[in-house]
């Protein structure tokens, strides 16, 4: 492809001798004599080279020079002055130019092959910026985090990566790069600091380690952390370090949820096959039974016959209520009045074992984002468990928060009379104690929720997070759950 280079001279003869051997030398070539003519060409007609002369229209050469490396700074400009002081020469190359060649040119040849050298050297610079936007392109769309940290332990780049995996832009970190290190588990921060002063001595291996992070919206991911070393002189330190932070929080939890389905899946077919070999007898047994008590009412032993079939039924209705398939329409539901509701229905049990039930919740807490009668499972399974792990004249307490786009709903026990369920026993349903917190992990996990539990002291707390539901008309007519229940 013919280039093509702009000639900005205001002699006419020394413009059209120029052009001629340009053009003979095979070049396109495009002239102008004024500042004016000149920038229009060079808009339009996007030059690969610019011959200019510093003297055109007075002193407009260099204020032009300027115009054109802020245009297309990657366009070479070549000087072509008959000024010869030195700081002629200074400024203009401050200014961006590529050469400075003084008139008159004793060699066209020479300034030809010059121009042709030029000419190369900035398609190589093209090429090479065109790459390393391409590889900062590419870098900013990697799913993993990419980033440079100073000796200050400071971050100085992250990729975008980091909106998607921690929640905080680069932005947001880089403006305060030490609020990264304080979001990190207080029991995984001394390891990560301590990585980072490792890697900053001579001759420091890589590391290769993982950590967990509180999330902007509130909840951990699992992160691993890996340094790429830097090709340094032997016994030298580096001034930074490199590397990159891979999301482990989906491959843990994938882990752990294709062993648990395993679980689940020979639970069921176990449970099945069980359900069905107690059904039989125990419908005949307690058949048989319910007979000897009519014959014999002050019989004992037919009493705790009775007394057993009905908790192995009542077994049996759990087993089923487990494996039984959910769907789910996700609506717009208010956390208030679904709460009231609830509480409303378990009052009388509540009251039984003297348990004093606050709720905190403001009226004009968002919508969520739920199943509406999910929810309503959801809240009596966690006030239920409540009651159940609370000493007697305890107290239960429920309050709301918001978080970005999450409404965090928040139920307070105290004092409890049992260690609080870890989470890694929500996979058995079939206990008493915990069939209320597996069945509700269940629920929330369905409606793209979260459960969080935690105990300190005698002070139980159990948290789900819900998904806000977008603001919309439709929202500002949502029925209130009362309301709807209010003759229940």
């Amino acid at each position: 492809m013919t280039q093509s280079i702009l000639i900005i001279e205001d002699d006419e003869h020394l413009r059209d001798s120029i052009t001629t051997s340009l053009e003979d030398a095979g070049f396109r070539v495009h002239a102008a004599a004024d500042a004016g003519v000149a920038m229009d060409l060079f808009v339009q007609r996007a030059p690969n080279l610019v011959l200019l002369d510093l003297g055109i229209s007075g002193d407009e050469g260099m204020r032009l020079l300027d115009d054109m490396k802020m245009t297309r700074p990657s366009t070479p400009v070549i000087i072509v002055s008959g000024r010869t002081h030195i700081n002629y020469a200074i400024d203009a190359f401050k200014s961006g130019a590529f050469d400075y060649v003084t008139k008159p040119i004793l060699s066209m040849d020479v300034f030809i092959n010059g121009l042709r050298n030029c000419l190369k050297q900035s398609s190589l610079w093209r090429r090479i910026h065109d790459t390393q936007e391409h590889l900062i392109r590419l870098v900013q769309k990697l799913p993993v985090i990419i980033f440079i940290i100073n000796r200050d332990l400071e971050f100085e780049f992250l990729n975008q990566a980091s909106t998607q995996i921690l929640g905080y832009t680069p932005e947001e970190i880089l403006e305060s790069p030490r609020s990264f290190l304080k979001r990190i588990v207080r029991e995984d921060r001394g390891r990560f600091l301590l990585a980072l002063k490792k890697s900053l001595q001579p001759e420091a291996p890589e590391f290769h380690f993982e950590f967990r992070f509180l999330h902007k919206k509130g909840y951990h991911v699992s992160l691993m952390a890996q340094s790429i070393a830097s090709p340094l002189l032997p016994g030298s330190a580096p001034d930074r370090i490199e590397g990159m932070i891979m999301d482990m929080t989906r491959n843990s939890y994938l882990d752990k949820l294709l062993l648990q389905n395993e679980k689940l899946n020979m639970l069921r077919i176990m449970t099945e096959e069980v359900a069905h070999e107690i059904r039989n007898p125990l419908v005949s047994l307690g058949g048989f039974a319910r007979q000897l008590h009519n014959r014999y009412p002050e019989a004992v032993e037919t009493r705790v016959i009775l007394e057993e079939c009905s908790r192995l039924e009542r077994l049996l209705q759990r087993i089923n209520a487990y494996l039984e398939p959910m769907d789910v329409t996700l609506t717009c539901c208010l956390v208030p009045p679904t709460v009231n509701f609830i509480i409303r229905l378990v009052s009388s049990w509540l009251e039984h074992k003297s348990i004093n039930c606050d709720i905190e919740l403001e009226d004009d807490l968002p919508p969520v984002l739920a199943d509406q009668e999910f929810l309503h499972r959801i809240f009596i399974y966690l006030i239920g468990h409540g009651a159940n792990i609370v000493e007697q004249s305890g107290s239960i307490r429920i309050t709301a928060s918001e978080a970005n786009e999450l409404v965090m709903v928040s139920v307070f026990i105290e004092p409890v009379r049992t260690p609080a369920t870890g989470q890694g026993h929500l996979i058995m349903p079939f206990e008493d104690d915990e069939m209320n917190l597996a069945m509700c992990l269940r629920l929330v996990e369905r409606i793209g929720g979260h459960l969080h539990m935690e105990q300190k002291d005698s002070l139980a707390r159990l948290t789900i997070s819900m998904p806000k539901c977008a603001a919309s008309p439709e929202n500002e007519n949502l029925e209130s759950t009362d309301d709807r229940y209010r003759f229940f």
